[in-house]
């Protein structure tokens, strides 16, 4: 409720559930603005309260890519560069500005996100990413008093390159537009725990090698909140694809944010 606020997120995206301190993390939704190998980031966000309903956002990170790894098995080409190239690395990640308006429409919580991304991810930089604007809807409606919610995300992500010369491979990594609808939904079990998940159908993108939009394999992440207090959030998590249900290609995560004032 404070005009300023700062939030630190901590998280880090392991490997797959039978190896989860890893380095290879299987890009299961064969997406060109993610890395494929596991690691820690951190991100201090700042926020601006302008009225109950709106507030102005800033925020940074830093990311070490395969911290407990010296090497990598994998058979994804990708991985195996970004390992190569950034495994270690400590970069300063990211920055980004957005402003984001909160609202209640028919007993649908709905909050609005429209921001800007500076990339300075080395993994990213890499391949030519430079900047993107990008649009987020989510929603959310409580079913009466049964714990159960549901809802859905909007996203719409547009990509900037640096112009440089890159091989047909890193062009096709480099995600142009990528825009999406993905149903969630969440059950509270009491005031410490809640179960979450999302589904990321209705999930398109394109890229600077091939303008024609394709349909990323549907994956879905399921997750336990854990509220420590009103300020500690914890959220370990699995991430998966429906078409290939395997230990070996369901990645690993776990985040907390912790709200600092």
């Amino acid at each position: 409720l404070s005009n300023f606020s700062f939030n630190t997120q901590i998280s880090y995206n392991g490997g797959s559930l039978d190896k989860p301190f890893s380095a290879d993390r299987p890009n299961i939704s064969n997406a060109g603005d993610t890395t494929s190998i596991a690691g820690i980031a951190g991100t201090i966000n700042g926020s601006y309260r302008i009225n109950k309903l709106n507030r102005v956002n800033l925020g940074a990170g830093v990311q070490m890519l395969a911290p407990f790894n010296d090497s990598i098995d994998t058979n994804d080409p990708r991985a195996e560069q970004e390992f190569k190239e950034n495994r270690g690395v400590l970069d300063i990640t990211n920055p980004y500005a957005s402003f984001t308006h909160m609202n209640k429409f028919f007993g649908v919580q709905t909050i609005a996100t429209a921001g800007i991304t500076q990339y300075t991810a080395s993994n990213l930089t890499d391949i030519g990413y430079q900047n993107d604007v990008n649009f987020a809807l989510n929603t959310m409606y409580a079913v009466g008093k049964t714990g159960f919610s549901f809802g859905a995300l909007a996203v719409y992500t547009k990509y900037f390159y640096d112009g440089g010369n890159y091989t047909d491979q890193e062009e096709g990594n480099q995600a142009d537009v990528v825009w999406g609808f993905l149903p969630q939904a969440e059950y509270i079990i009491n005031d410490t725990f809640n179960l979450r998940t999302i589904i990321r159908s209705n999930w398109y993108q394109n890229s600077t090698f091939d303008q024609d939009f394709s349909q990323r394999p549907i994956t879905q992440s399921v997750g336990l909140g854990i509220s420590v207090n009103r300020d500690v959030f914890l959220y370990p998590n699995i991430q998966f694809a429906h078409s290939n249900l395997q230990a070996g290609v369901t990645n690993v995560g776990f985040t907390a944010n912790i709200n600092m004032f």
